[in-house]
């Protein structure tokens, strides 16, 4: 576990930071992220998940006293809870009916569907742990990186495109004025 130790402990870091960027990004703008029914509300949370989930994990793998099997039994609760939450926190959003079903399946793919995939790739990494396999290792280090790029990409998009949304709903050319709704498309690029 010894050439991990450096690659946990710099993941773990780098959630950290990312997560001080995070919460620096939505005090930017408290008041689009006070709507918990809010698309951007939820990408802030569900980013949060993201790193909260890399940080723990990779704390949890520089115990030095830890075996294999406990840390294949900690990404599976890592796993479960991180699934858990980002279902129970774009439900909300996802559930309302404000565009079509394309919108919705293209918002969902970058929204859901790619985390839900990296979540499954890092359970294969703990069950590998937990069996004992030699290479369940890198399939948990590659999960990670592929967290961190769904968080940072998340985050850009929390900066640039809340920002944007807001000068568009503060101007008088806006077909949404400030007090009504602004449709925020936290999954799609803004053209």
């Amino acid at each position: 576990m010894g050439d991990w130790n450096l690659f946990f402990a710099t993941a773990a870091g780098s959630a950290a930071t990312l997560v001080g960027l995070l919460f620096i990004a939505t005090q930017l703008h408290l008041g689009v992220f006070a709507d918990p029914k809010n698309r951007w509300a939820a990408l802030g949370q569900s980013t949060l998940t993201i790193l909260a989930t890399a940080f723990v994990m990779s704390l949890a793998f520089l115990i030095p006293s830890l075996d294999a099997r406990v840390r294949g039994e900690i990404i599976l609760v890592a796993v479960a809870f991180a699934t858990w939450r980002t279902i129970w926190i774009w439900w909300p959003v996802f559930r309302l009916q404000e565009r079509g079903r394309r919108h919705r399946l293209a918002q969902s793919f970058w929204l859901l569907v790619v985390p839900f995939a990296i979540y499954v790739y890092l359970l294969s990494g703990g069950v590998g742990l937990l069996r004992g396999e030699t290479g369940a290792m890198l399939n948990v280090a590659y999960a990670l990186l592929g967290l961190f790029s769904i968080a940072m990409r998340n985050a850009w998009r929390l900066v640039v495109n809340v920002e944007q949304d807001e000068t568009l709903a503060d101007s008088k050319d806006s077909p949404n004025p400030t007090g009504h709704d602004v449709i925020a498309r936290p999954g799609m690029t803004k053209e």
